[in-house]
């Protein structure tokens, strides 16, 4: 007799395994290709899933399943195989059969080890997270989060990666990142000193932007080598520290309480860790305690910043404590599971041979070539080890950048040295933070930064929002060294007709708030540059002005808008919360919106929205004079944010559609301007776009490119002289949105950018012909005077396509929603 498979199950167990076979048997009858037997409870699944040979996706989800039958190989049809939340250790060899499985989430299971078969499978999404057993890298298969169901690791470079060390053998690099952060004179030079039993300097010069060393750690699982860094804590360095702050670090924060200001200094800093630094370990170091002891709140501390796991008392000339520390140090270090995961031995024979290189910086060809000679021969493995490189600070990799990507920095002093000394350099001319291209030869040793090497430098700063190009790429400004005075009165934002907005930082203000601001909305700023200053800045958006100031003794930044057509002032408000949105990080906000009736008397705008929802039209608040006013809810937000920007927010609003940008590289300062209305559709849910713009079109990363192009709902495609030029763009990215919206798989925007005149005789220009063009009569953006009357029409035409898709793709998405 054949054994009965629910014997051992619980009654719970049993009724979930014949509710299974009930839905299974019922849609092999019905023919549905999609089954959803999430959380039933299920141990064991039955084996008459084998007969579903039509299923294309099979939900599994947030079971109890500890092995998965083998009939599971007989769903040759399967695209999606959701098995999140399980108890699985191991997968069984037959999965391997199917052949035409594109998406496979295994996250927060139990897996040991992965069958070979899987590599038979062209996967396009794999989730590994929360697998913690197969011991695989945080950056290759996600955070541990079971939310986070996409990964950017292609699914051959994880198996490729997992496999290759069984293959080569593996071994933990047991190297981690130390950064020391503080301001400045708080002693951290004299204490890594101190840890490294060498003699601190009482009299040790200020570190002048950020210096390197190792320490070496006994720790209970090995011996591990910490690369300690040292910030230059002057304030005008701290919003170009971010370039160097990652995750899968340690953070040491040094005080000292010689003027008595550990709370705002604490403050300042945890948040900044925070916003970089994610949950990396944190150490606070009360520094100088024998000249000037203090004492802080580390409850308090603690309830603020859950992630520090200890505070210590030191004296760098004395000794006092240094001991201690260490200990603390290497008791942090050896608790980090990413310290001791181990990576492919051939991993290791690359980073050594960089490590033992004299150069400041490689090519990426010559990098590519050197792991080549150590048998790292895959160009997405190349990647990752990069990346792990990158977060060890052996060799700074920015792989997300067209132009960054192609120099490894093998010493990261170099980053730094020249970063800072451009700073400086720019900050001694009293230029206002304009600096000069032709200035680099004399602000940087060319032994060290020659000519073709300065681009690196620049656009490092770009990307990282230190500083930005003026008229070209001549003349650069850093808004971290602007005057620091406001340059007019500005008198029309004080007067009536004026609407009001505040973002208050109880806590700590962001770092670098105004300036990585200004950097973000310089194209707004542009016609009067003038108008900046290092707390503030006056934007234009069509007939509206906007002044955005810091006040920084208050901790709040300030919003004024002068009263202009409704839509022009929403637009406006949207896109600055969007920015600002960003740039608060993890820093606790509060916002407030004045009441325009009754000057400086202010009400929080997450109020009036949770009023909104519960369809409450007013409610009372007390005025700066001290009476009771009648606020009506909708008439106080609309001013000050759009209608849709607050439906965004709420749990049931429809999914923003997925917007792939399609364009040439050499138009991206030509199309900067559109950034901020794809900011405003954003920031009001319409859209989620993908516009790669560190990305350039070339074979490494077409398969990045054509995935993201397959995903999305709708294609903008900005068509100009320069795409013309583009092969890539001429013969695989726009044949291929053609492709996909003449399928209707996606719909096509074409946007002509300078150029208007279609040859019919081309086969692509002929297929672009046959759409509705984003502006009228297929005039040009740049051809509209001014331009941003061609960038509205095109912010209008995406509106109108986003609203007529909304209502099918949501539904369809609804129905999907696991995938």
């Amino acid at each position: 007799m054949p054994t009965d498979p629910t014997a051992h199950m619980t009654p719970k167990a049993r009724e979930a395994y014949a509710k299974a076979q009930q839905m299974i048997s019922e849609c092999k009858a019905s023919g549905d290709t999609v089954l959803d037997l999430v959380g039933l409870g299920l141990t064991a699944l039955p084996p008459e899933i084998g007969q579903l040979t039509k299923v294309t996706v099979l939900y599994l989800s947030n079971n109890r399943l500890s092995t998965l039958s083998p009939e599971i190989g007989q769903l040759t049809a399967l695209t999606v195989l959701s098995l999140e939340n399980n108890q699985l250790s191991t997968l069984p060899p037959e999965i391997g059969k199917l052949l035409k499985l594109k998406f496979l989430l295994l996250g927060h299971n139990a897996l040991k080890e992965l069958p070979e078969e899987l590599r038979q499978l062209k996967l396009t999404n794999l989730q590994l997270g929360g697998n913690e057993l197969l011991g695989l890298p945080t950056e290759m298969v996600g955070v541990d989060d079971p939310e986070a169901t996409w990964v950017h690791m292609f699914p051959d470079d994880i198996l490729r990666f997992y496999f290759s060390r069984l293959t080569q053998g593996d071994a933990p690099m047991q190297e981690v990142r130390v950064l020391l952060i503080g301001r400045g004179r708080v002693g951290k030079t004299s204490l890594i000193k101190a840890l490294q039993n060498t003699n601190p300097d009482p009299k040790e010069p200020e570190t002048p932007g950020i210096t390197v060393s190792q320490l070496p750690l006994t720790c209970p699982q090995g011996e591990a080598k910490a690369h300690m860094w040292d910030f230059g804590g002057q304030e005008f360095l701290h919003g170009t520290h971010q370039i160097f702050l990652s995750e899968r670090c340690v953070y040491v924060l040094v005080l000292e309480g010689r003027e008595g200001n550990w709370e705002a200094e604490t403050d300042y800093w945890l948040r900044f860790i925070q916003s970089f630094g994610g949950n990396s370990p944190v150490i606070v170091v009360l520094n100088k305690y024998a000249e000037h002891p203090f004492s802080v709140d580390t409850f308090r501390l603690r309830e603020r910043c859950p992630q520090i796991v200890g505070f210590v008392n030191t004296d760098a000339v004395t000794r006092m404590g240094v001991e201690n520390l260490c200990d603390l140090l290497t008791q942090t270090v050896d608790g980090m599971k990413e310290v001791w995961l181990t990576v492919p031995r051939n991993w290791h024979r690359v980073k050594e041979a960089l490590e033992q290189m004299p150069d400041r910086y490689l090519g990426y060809p010559a990098y590519q070539a050197l792991c080549a000679r150590h048998e790292v021969v895959e160009a997405q493995e190349q990647d990752s080890l990069a990346s792990t490189l990158h977060q060890l600070g052996i060799a700074l990799n920015f792989r997300d950048h067209a132009r960054l990507k192609h120099t490894s920095v093998l010493k990261p002093e170099w980053v730094t040295d020249g970063i800072y000394g451009l700073l400086r350099y720019t900050q001694a001319k009293d230029c206002h933070g304009v600096f000069q291209r032709d200035w680099m030869s004399d602000a940087l040793p060319a032994e060290h930064y020659p000519a073709e090497k300065h681009d690196f430098v620049l656009e490092l700063m770009a990307k990282f929002e230190v500083a930005f190009p003026l008229d070209g790429d001549e003349r650069w400004l850093i808004p971290e060294l602007l005057r620091e005075t406001q340059p007019e009165a500005f008198a029309e934002f004080t007067g009536d007709g004026v609407q009001r907005l505040r973002f208050i930082y109880p806590d700590a203000l962001p770092p670098g708030l105004l300036p990585r601001f200004i950097v973000r909305t310089h194209e707004m700023s542009d016609g009067h540059p003038n108008w900046r200053w290092r707390s503030g800045v006056v934007l234009e958006w069509e007939a509206c002005r906007a002044l955005v100031r810091l006040n920084r003794s208050e901790r709040r930044t300030e919003i004024a808008v002068i009263n202009c057509p409704r839509d022009d002032q929403q637009n406006l408000f949207d896109l600055i919360r969007a920015h600002l949105t960003i740039l608060h990080g993890k820093v606790r906000v509060i916002e407030e919106v004045e009441l325009p009736e009754h000057p400086d008397t202010w009400v929080k705008a997450t109020k009036l929205r949770l009023l909104e929802t519960k369809n409450i039209a007013e409610t009372q608040e007390e005025t700066k004079e001290g009476d009771l006013t009648t606020v009506p809810v909708k008439a106080t937000l609309d001013p000050v944010e759009s209608q849709e920007s607050r439906d965004s927010t709420n749990s049931d609003s429809p999914a923003p559609l997925r917007l792939f940008v399609s364009y040439a590289h050499a138009d991206e300062r030509k199309i900067r301007a559109l950034s901020r209305h794809l900011t405003v559709l954003g920031s009001r849910g319409y859209i989620q776009t993908w516009q790669d713009t560190q990305l350039i079109a070339g074979e490494q990363w077409m398969e990045r490119i054509l995935e993201e192009l397959a995903k999305a709902d709708t294609v903008l495609l900005l068509y100009s002289e320069n795409s013309q030029a583009s092969k890539f763009i001429q013969e695989t990215e726009a044949p291929e949105a053609v492709r996909r919206a003449k399928e209707g798989r996606t719909r096509l925007i074409v946007v002509p950018l300078d150029t208007k005149d279609w040859d019919k005789s081309h086969p692509l220009e002929k297929d672009l012909s046959t759409f509705q063009t984003a502006t009228w009569n297929a005039k040009p953006v740049l051809h509209h005077k001014p331009h941003g009357e061609g960038w509205t029409a095109v912010r209008e035409a995406i509106l109108k396509v986003v609203r007529d898709m909304r209502g099918k793709l949501d539904g369809e998405r609804r129905k999907m929603g696991r995938v």
